[in-house]
This record gives C-alpha cells, structure tokens and sequence, in this order.
C-alpha cells in the first residue's frame, strides 16, 4: 500500500505548523523527563499545584507588560517553597498544603485578571496555543527542555536514589536538599515553558499522563523515562497533525492523544495491562482448579483405584459439565485416564503432583504455625493459596528449615521429597464403640470452627480419647494428653457429634 507522504509534509509547508511541532516535541520530552521524578515520588499533585499557582505570576507580568516567563517562574517557585514550608514546618500533610496553596494562588490569579480589560490572551492562558508559539517562545522552550534533560541526565543516579530512597541518599552524603529544589525549579521551568503549547488546565497531563503510560510498560525505572519521553513526543506530534487536519484545538488533541496511549496501555499492556491481568487470573484460577481435582482424586483414590466422576463431583462441589472439562484437560495433560465406565483413574504423573501440592501444603501449614505463630485452625486457607505457587526449590528449603517434618500440624503426614507418602492405618473417631479409646493422629483441617472446638477440648494429635457413651447422634469422649495410658482420673471430657468425630482420626489402642 502506497503512503502519501504528503500528508506529513503538508503541515510542514507552514512555519507556525514546524514552530509549533518543535515547541510540541520540547513540552512532550521535558514535561515526560521530569515528570517521571514526580510520578514515583507520588508528587503528580505537586505538578497540579504548581501549573496553577503561575497564573498569578502570568496575571501580574501580563498587566506590566513584562515577559510573563519571569512571573510565571516566580510565582511558581514561591508556591514549590511554600508548599515545603507549611509541610515541614506545621502538622499540616503535603497534600492539604498543595491544595491549599494552588487553590489560593489560582484565586489570586483570576482576581488580578478579572481587572484585565481583554480576555483573549487570558484564554490562551489557560487552554495554550501553541500555533501561535514566536520564535522567542520557541527558543526559550527549547532551550527548558535541552536543560531539563541534560541536567536530569548528568544527574540521574543521583536523582534516581533521591526519588526511591531520600534516607539512603541522605546516609550516602548526597545533597538531598539540593536535589528537592533542583526538581522544583525543573519542573517550574518546564511548567513555564509548557504554557504557550497546552496553557495551565492542561500542563498537569504532559506530566502525569506519559509516565504513568510508561509505568505500565516497564519495570525498569530508566527505560520509563526514555519512554515517556517517546511517548509524549509521539503525543505532541500526532495531536498537532491531528488539529490541523481535523480543524481542533492543538493542546486538547495533544492530550487528548497522551490519554489515548494511556488507555491503550491500561487495557493491553504486556503484564499490567488489564487484557493481560485478566487472561493471568483466568489461568491461575484454572490451574487452582486441575490442581485441587488431582489432590481430590488422591484423597478419593486411596491405593490409586479408580474414582466414580459421580462420587468427585460430590467431593468438590463442581457441576457436572465443568467436572468433565477439568478431567478432559488433565487427560490431554497425561495426568489421569478415564475407564470405560464413568470413572477416572489418577496416571503415575498425576500422583506425583498430587503428591506435590499436598507436600507443599502440608509443609506451609508447619511454618504458619510454628514459624509464623498462626493458630492451627487459620493456616489452611493460607497454605491453600501458597501450594499453587511454590516451587520445588522452595518447598525444599521449607522442609530443610522445619528439620524435615513428618506430619503436618493437624496431624496427616508429609510426603516425602521422592512423593512417598506412608500408608494410614488409622480410623475414624465415630467408628469407636463404647469404652474403646485410641491415640489421636490427625484431624482434618478445613473448617476452623470445629478445629477450635477441638483445640479447646484437648483433642489434638497425640492425645488419647476413650467413649464413654453415645446419646442418639453425640459421643462423650474422655480426654487426656497421651501421658498415662489415657484412663486417668479426672480427665475433662467432652462431647462431639458423629459427623464431628468422623473427622478426628484415631489408631485405636
């Protein structure tokens, strides 16, 4: 497809047209170099303040007939100062000063120009116009930006330990005051020079909006600001090509397209791109998903026998349909086959994962509690989470740094690094009669209240619990510490229902 070049040119034939493109670039660049200082030091509300609290400088300066880059300038750096003396000097925070400073000084403004008599240039002011930019504007733009960016350049390890770490910059015998009033007089110059392109309202966006286009591109605090810097000079450019063609005001357009690449960004950046977040949480959600079906297959499989998709439906709670799904994907995956009749059997590969996650889990559940200091009864929803984004690497040192645990502390055992897992030879609590006891070895851990409950009882692994009696649906167990041989005097006893007691474990005496 052939490309009419005329289309760039044409603009070009104009000299106010190539004024007000070098003016763009110089605003663009400048105001993206600086402006990504301001970004990461969350100061974005410091550029706002101070493009409004020139409008006084400009007001008094128009009135004199003085160059209003000399008021602006002033008025831009006494508003820089005064903001940092109320916030060191009061209880007052960094956000009410710049609010109420910017308020005031934006109110002095309009003040000062309400006694002017025309309020054409006052327009320009406030909204830019940079078609109208001179040759004396153009020079004093360019020559802002030429100095923001080489200052910033000469200085940038300096100025990059300052914006992330101002104590360590402080300790390492930097001039961190120097650096604080050398960003202020940056970013009032490039403000001031921004005036003529996109006026006051719309300085604030060539600030902001290109670096926090840039954050969502990268993470690397250079690369941002070389693309900022790209990206408000494509702004600048294809907004001013934009109001020539389209007949629109050229600082609105060379906004309104900074915002456009904002947008595009937002929603299709490669990582923090809401597109690219979204596909992320869908497959994490879908890997949770076959990762819980194998370990429910596990649990349900026993010796590895085969499991009814009936019986695994119940067990997960799933519907039917997406139960059918998961199992086709875990089979496309090699992970597990299904027999001839409507069951599905766990593969040598789907073991040990499943294997895998629930040494994972089990390992987190001993650091919560004994690293961490969480109670038993909170670890499992945590522990939950973390087995899906463990590595093997780490779930190696976690095992070395617990000595190598072989139950978890509820009481199931951990398998080991190999995926062997010893047999139970344990049985359910409700499976007792009256007068048997056994030795407590594991609980389940999904639901807390019951965990407290046994908790509270003493009924924990390694405590010996003997029936006493059973009344309709309830056991009244005698409880004791394992100590003796779990017949001792005085023991507290206590009373669960059988579906309770079905999730105690015992290996009866």
């Amino acid at each position: 497809m052939a490309v009419d070049f005329d289309v760039f040119v044409e603009p070009l034939r104009y000299p106010f047209m190539v004024r007000a493109l070098l003016a763009g670039l110089s605003v663009g660049i400048a105001g993206a170099v600086i402006g990504s200082f301001l970004f990461v030091r969350r100061w974005s509300l410091l550029g706002d303040a101070i493009s409004h609290a020139v409008l006084p400088g400009v007001a008094i300066a128009y009135l004199l007939s003085w160059p209003y880059f000399l008021g602006a300038l002033a008025t831009a750096l006494l508003t820089a100062v005064g903001i940092g003396f109320v916030e060191r000097n009061t209880r007052i925070k960094s956000d009410a000063a710049m609010g109420i400073l910017f308020i005031g000084a934006f109110a002095a403004g309009l003040a000062v120009l309400s006694r002017v008599r025309s309020s054409v240039d006052v327009f320009h002011i406030l909204f830019g116009n940079v078609l109208g930019v001179s040759q004396g504007d153009l020079l004093l733009t360019a020559a802002v930006g030429a100095g923001v960016v080489l200052l910033v350049g000469a200085l940038f390890k300096e100025l990059q330990l300052w914006a992330f770490d101002p104590l360590t910059a402080q300790v390492s015998g930097l001039p961190v005051g120097f650096l604080h009033y050398l960003v202020l007089v940056l970013l009032s110059a490039t403000i001031v020079s921004a005036l003529r392109a996109v006026g006051i309202v719309l300085a604030l966006a060539m600030l902001v909006t290109p670096p926090a286009t840039a954050y969502l591109l990268t993470r690397r605090f250079s690369e941002m600001i070389v693309l900022a810097a790209a990206i408000g000079a494509l702004s600048s450019v294809v907004g001013l090509y934009l109001s020539f063609y389209l007949d629109l005001a050229s600082g609105p357009a060379m906004v309104l397209v900074a915002t456009a690449a904002f947008v595009l960004a937002l929603l299709f950046a490669p990582e923090q791109g809401l597109v690219a977040r979204g596909v992320q949480r869908l497959r994490t959600a879908r890997q949770v998903a076959e990762d819980d079906l194998l370990k429910a297959l596990h649990e349900l499989s026993g010796q590895g026998g085969p499991v009814r998709l009936a019986a695994l439906q119940a067990d997960t709670g799933l519907g039917r349909s997406a139960l059918r799904r998961l199992v086709r994907r875990l089979r496309r995956a090699g992970l597990v086959e299904l027999g001839s009749g409507d069951d599905v059997r766990l593969l040598e590969p789907g073991v040990r994962r499943a294997r895998d996650l629930i040494r994972s889990h089990r390992l987190w559940e001993r650091y919560l509690t004994d690293v961490a200091g969480m109670p038993w009864e909170s670890v499992h929803e945590e522990a939950h989470r973390l087995e899906h984004v463990t590595p093997p690497g780490l779930a190696a040192e976690l095992a070395t740094e617990l000595g190598d645990p072989a139950r978890d502390p509820h009481g199931a055992p951990i398998p080991t690094a190999t995926g062997e897992l010893p047999a139970n030879d344990d049985v359910a609590l409700d499976g007792l009669g009256v007068g048997q006891g056994g030795l407590v070895m594991r609980v389940e851990d999904e639901d807390p209240v019951l965990l407290r409950r046994l908790k509270e009882a003493g009924i924990v692994p390694g405590a010996v619990v003997i029936v006493q009696r059973r009344t309709g649906r309830d056991l009244y167990l005698q409880v004791s510490d394992g100590a003796a041989d779990g017949r001792q005097d005085g023991a507290p006893t206590c009373r669960l229902r059988d579906d309770e007691a079905a999730r105690v474990r015992v290996r009866p005496a």
